[in-house]
């Protein structure tokens, strides 16, 4: 259990340097237990954004979903690239950096900005920017693709969740 924990510490540090470019997916613990461990501190995390309009409920559902989504485009991927092998590492690698901007998201909205819509605020668009080029840089060398094609996959990967979210919600 001492060795599952100390491996997750090891990866919580990677998940910061993955989110801030500095590192990639295969310097992960290639360890499910500790993926586990990161979807589960992801659920809970959602509890920061629980408030009057939204139940942890929906929020769960919303991130079963984003996971589902995620290990989708992961696999498809890996598979078009022969590399189910590296799964494990670039899920928990993408699992963890969203779980990072999660967190910076939510101590970031907690301040006041003075906008009510979403939209409107400029920290959104900075935020949205954040990750999508930190989950760029880990399908880059998950996959061993050209820049702009793993941007195009990250991007793709958004519009393709927002749509379903449309489609599930509305």
């Amino acid at each position: 259990m001492q060795n599952i924990i100390g491996q997750w510490l090891v990866s919580l540090r990677q998940y910061v340097s993955l989110s801030l470019f500095l590192s990639s997916p295969e310097r992960l613990p290639y360890n499910r237990f500790c993926t586990a461990l990161t979807i589960f501190t992801y659920y809970m995390l959602c509890l920061g954004l629980v408030d009057e309009e939204r139940s942890f409920a929906e929020l769960s559902a919303h991130l079963t979903l984003e996971l589902g989504l995620l290990a989708l485009f992961v696999y498809g991927g890996l598979r078009w690239k022969n590399s189910l092998a590296r799964f494990q590492q670039t899920f928990s690698a993408l699992v963890g950096i969203n779980m990072v901007i999660t967190l910076a998201s939510i101590l970031l909205y907690r301040i006041d900005t003075g906008q009510d819509n979403l939209l409107e605020n400029p920290l959104f668009y900075m935020l949205l920017i954040w990750n999508l080029a930190a989950m760029s840089l880990i399908f880059k060398r998950a996959l061993e693709i050209p820049v702009h094609l793993s941007a195009m996959i990250a991007f793709n990967y958004y519009v393709f969740y927002q749509f379903v979210l449309i489609w599930f919600y509305w």
